[in-house]
């Protein structure tokens, strides 16, 4: 059985699940960071020896999330693409297969910095948005620095906050968790600062960058099984 951790933000309930994910209860809507979908492709491309499968594990595990949590929404706060598709290729296709088996479920894509040019070679079946995404308390970027630069796509929900709680990715933050002669592996993390959270990476074949928490700061390890609260001592 999975255990989450659950957090309150203004009345709302969001759901840290194991397996890189998490969920705004109130509003049936699963949220994951950096799919990174086809980047196993554009390294096989260059002559890397990478194995194939990754993106279909990806989308099984998306699947299993989004039914087990019976999710009115999928949001994926960016970098859904490593680099754009062919529209006849594979990848498109499986890609489109996927979102369509999917049903009633609603894919949203909040546009990240691999993003750029998507959909100007093919059209994902989403509901794409190219800047921020405000349903109050929430604001939904890819970034959180450049979170507000851009003008924000429509308020849903009829509610108003003078303070949004930033939901974002990018980062594909990560911790090493021992001490420092034995340090552990990387392990990836939600991290929650005052203002918003930043998710961990939710592909498989994408990389981490080490972060370093601040006073205040909350890290939660997400594992395939649960996701724990911990605070990290000294070096991360």
């Amino acid at each position: 059985m999975t255990q989450g951790v659950s957090l309150e933000v203004q009345g709302e309930t969001l759901l840290l699940l194991p397996d890189r994910a998490l969920l705004w209860r109130e509003a049936s809507t699963v949220v994951v960071a950096d799919t990174h979908f086809g980047k196993s492709s554009v390294f096989r491309r260059h002559g890397m020896a990478v194995p194939a499968g990754s993106d279909e594990h990806d989308r099984q595990r998306l699947t299993r999330i989004v039914r087990r949590e019976t999710a009115r929404r999928l949001f994926i706060l960016g970098d859904f693409l490593h680099a754009p598709l062919d529209a006849d290729g594979a990848d498109a296709r499986d890609l489109a297969e996927w979102c369509e088996s999917l049903g009633d479920t609603e894919i949203h894509v909040v546009a990240g910095n691999h993003d750029r040019g998507v959909t100007q070679r093919w059209r994902p079946p989403v509901v794409w948005h190219d800047a921020d995404h405000i349903e109050a308390p929430f604001r939904f970027t890819h970034d959180a620095e450049r979170a507000g630069r851009t003008s924000p796509g429509r308020v849903s929900l009829g509610r108003t906050s003078p303070h949004l709680f930033t939901l974002s990715g990018h980062i594909h933050p990560v911790v090493r968790i021992g001490s420092r002669s034995r340090p552990a592996p990387r392990v990836p993390v939600f991290w929650q600062r005052e203002a918003g959270l930043v998710l961990p990476s939710f592909g498989v074949f994408t990389g981490g960058y080490v972060v370093s928490p601040g006073p205040g700061d909350h890290i939660y390890a997400a594992g395939p099984e649960r996701v724990v609260s911990f605070s990290p001592a000294g070096r991360c």
